[in-house]
């Protein structure tokens, strides 16, 4: 660290460290401090992907008609489900719940289907996948790998839905662009401090409680 200081901030004979020690100490600290942020919000992320579990509903194609039948597979899917999961304390009763009831779901997805006309094949599967952020108003759900059920339609080739089922915000409305605060409130309930104020932090800023909070480590 000393030699890419003298490096880059002590030309010929003026070394910039030595009449500038200050201003050194304040970037080197600054530069440690920014690390030490970054990599905290990381591992915050890491625990908030743990504490949900998401619905990812997949259209067969971008067509009018078929973007309109995932959100009747959708309602159907969350009809079904939404008295199973009520009482769901935890990601892993409310996945083995899922899991149990992967026939149930995939059946009723293909009934509503039938209902519609529609002659395609539906698939359930409970994984982990890759999801992109989600943005509410005032809100976000960072990006990450996630558990989830998926609803595959036909080719699954069309843009997709998701939300979160555990905590449940999905019947809550919580799929819409604002987040109500009824979600918020079960979000409340199973995110720590930090894992929530980075939720319902602006996407281009950092918590100021996560910032001080680091800040007092670092002068421990």
């Amino acid at each position: 660290m000393i030699f890419i200081f003298k490096k880059y901030f002590c030309p010929g004979k003026a070394c910039f460290c030595r009449n500038k020690s200050r201003l050194c100490l304040s970037l080197i600290i600054g530069l440690v401090l920014t690390g030490m942020i970054m990599q905290y919000i990381s591992s915050v992320k890491a625990d908030i992907e743990k504490s949900c579990v998401r619905l990812h509903v997949i259209a067969n194609s971008n067509s009018p008609e078929d973007q309109q039948l995932k959100l009747s597979v959708r309602n159907a899917v969350l009809k079904h489900l939404e008295e199973k999961l009520k009482n769901a304390q935890t990601t892993g009763e409310t996945k083995q719940i899922i899991q149990n009831e992967l026939d149930s779901i995939a059946q009723a997805a293909q009934e509503e289907l039938i209902l519609h006309g529609a002659r395609y094949r539906v698939t359930a599967e409970l994984g982990n996948f890759n999801f992109p952020t989600k943005q509410y108003e005032g809100a976000k759900l960072p990006a990450g790998n996630y558990d989830a059920l998926r609803i595959i339609i036909g080719a699954g080739e069309g843009e997709n839905w998701w939300c979160v089922l555990y905590p449940q915000l999905c019947f809550t409305g919580a799929y819409t662009a604002e987040l109500p605060e009824e979600s918020r409130q079960k979000l409340k309930n199973v995110l720590t401090e930090d894992e929530y104020n980075i939720i319902t932090s602006p996407s281009d800023c950092i918590p100021v409680k996560i910032k001080f909070r680091l800040l007092e480590l670092f002068g421990s």
